[in-house]
């Protein structure tokens, strides 16, 4: 019996691939209720995938495909070979394969070294790419047609993409070097990284999972003998008091003690509040779940905290998008912003609000607070339970400068099968009346940045640039925190950026100084 399901599982997809392959060579189509369609996220670590419930019969398209396995700790170094001959990847072509980059960083702010290397170019990174993702019953057999994403080459977007990211890659983790350079009584670990994610036809990829569908089943072309399963549940959109979309507010609790502007010493307080699309709240007023509560799967809302010790993202190479870290951020005076210079310490990280910019260093101030605090996410189990609530605080310091102050908060929710990384913003007066402007010193991102791939749908899911340096300081245990160091990682990395990253002036509106830090030359 099993060998005829097999077989018949096998009729069924190379009918299904067929028909694959005859909608990937026409141009995409709107569904007819494309306009309720949502997105598809499907994240297989280390092997599986947790069960989604999908609420209502809103068709779909796949927004994110992650797969990720990470091998068991071992303490002599063997590069990439333990993944190379992994029971889940060896069937993958990996000639090619090289070291492209090497990385070093302190975990702790001080102390042991981590060491991070990073592979790249094996044949299998290299050549197209498609995924194909079928609704079927238990018995493994299709339901209905395929979602459709054609992940493209490693080296050029191309006009058939349907993913503005696309990065394969496989990275090593050495813990507990005792020095740089000298990994001497070292762990290590090496994990691969399928990473697509961005669908630019949304609509026109849109298609409805059947009732019947049990099983969500993700074919690879690079991998056409490994078929990944997750199973799913299909629940009515009635029974739940919330849907699908993400939106946040930042809403001000008390005005300034002269009606016009706030000073030096006073403490600002914001209440924030996350709804879904159609502006239901996820969470009553006055608290939000704790973090034991995130770490336990029991958010029904699917607002989702800093993830970081269980995901261990790494910048550009590996699974930033998914790390879900909630901070409420406020900076300025706007006219005086650039890239600061304090280096925060992780102390300075578990106060209630940190000052990640000092005016009295950079010329402008800085605050950020983490939801939950980080003395909470940070503080290990003993602080997991701590009560959390949705105001966030920050007390103005004695050399705050006077001018215009940007507020932003970004966060991620998973829910229903969907994820998205959001932001809001906000805006106040400090020191003066008087409005102070914000003129951008590079751009324009919407150059590259249009559609489905702006700015303010992709990474943090926000367009207002003014807050990038309030989270993104130099930190001592992540080197690559500052916004010029990720924005020269990410693009000089990237071999689908459409331009030559050596000329300056395309993103530069005046002629940078020093070198351009983080910077990859090309190999």
């Amino acid at each position: 019996m099993r060998a005829q399901t097999r077989h018949a599982l096998a009729i069924s997809l190379s009918i299904g691939l067929c028909c694959a392959v005859a909608i990937s060579l026409a141009p995409p189509v709107a569904a007819d209720n494309a306009a309720d369609a949502v997105g598809l996220s499907l994240f297989f670590q280390n092997g599986g995938m947790t069960p989604l419930t999908l609420s209502g019969s809103n068709p779909r398209y796949l927004q994110e495909i992650d797969i990720a396995t990470i091998t068991d700790r071992v303490t002599f170094d063997q590069g990439a070979t333990p993944i190379i001959g992994h029971p889940d990847f060896a069937s993958l072509d990996w000639r090619g394969l090289r070291q492209v980059e090497e990385d070093w960083r302190q975990p702790g702010g001080a102390g042991p070294f981590t060491r991070q290397r990073f592979y790249r170019g094996a044949n299998w990174m290299e050549q197209p790419s498609t995924f194909l993702v079928f609704p079927t019953n238990n018995n493994g057999l299709p339901v209905g047609l395929p979602l459709l994403a054609l992940a493209g080459i490693d080296n050029q977007a191309l006009p058939s993409d349907d993913g503005f990211i696309r990065r394969f890659v496989v990275r090593q983790i050495a813990e507990n070097c005792p020095a740089k350079d000298n990994c001497t009584g070292a762990t290590y670990r090496t994990q691969i990284l399928v990473q697509w994610r961005a669908q630019l036809n949304p609509t026109q990829r849109a298609i409805a999972i059947p009732a019947a569908a049990t099983q969500l089943r993700l074919f690879w072309t690079q991998q056409p003998s490994k078929i990944r399963t997750v199973n799913v549940q299909q629940a009515a959109a009635s029974a739940s008091p919330f849907g699908y979309g993400f939106q946040m507010s930042l809403d001000r609790i008390n005005a300034p003690a002269n009606a016009q502007f706030y000073t030096a010493g006073e403490t600002l307080r914001y209440r924030v509040t996350f709804r879904d699309g159609a502006g239901n709240r996820l969470h009553p007023q006055g608290s939000l779940p704790t973090y034991n509560q995130f770490l336990a799967n029991q958010i029904p809302s699917g607002l989702r905290y800093f993830d970081g010790f269980r995901l261990e993202p790494t910048l550009y190479y590996g699974l930033k998008h998914r790390e879900s870290n909630l901070i409420v951020t406020m900076v300025g005076p706007t006219d005086r912003l650039k890239i600061p210079t304090k280096v925060l310490q992780i102390p300075e990280l578990l106060n209630p609000a940190a000052e990640s910019v000092s005016a009295s260093v950079d010329g402008y101030t800085a605050l950020f607070a983490g939801i939950p605090p980080f003395g909470v996410s940070f503080g290990g189990p003993p602080f997991w339970d701590t009560p959390i609530t949705d105001i966030v605080e920050f007390k103005l310091p004695g050399d705050v400068k006077p001018g215009t102050y940007a507020l932003a908060m970004k966060a991620r929710r998973e829910w229903g099968g969907e994820a998205l990384n959001r932001a809001a913003t906000a805006e106040v007066q400090v020191g003066t009346a008087a409005p102070t402007p914000f003129v951008q010193t590079t751009g324009p991102c919407n150059t590259c940045h249009t559609g489905e791939s702006q700015l303010g749908k992709i990474l943090h899911g926000l367009s207002d640039r003014r807050a990038c340096n309030g989270c993104h300081a130099p930190l001592s245990f992540e080197p690559d925190g500052p916004i010029d160091i990720r924005i020269h990682t990410i693009h000089s990395r990237s071999q689908r950026y459409p331009a030559n990253f050596q000329e300056c002036s395309k993103c530069h509106l005046t002629t940078p100084s020093g070198p351009a830090r983080g910077y990859l030359a090309p190999q």
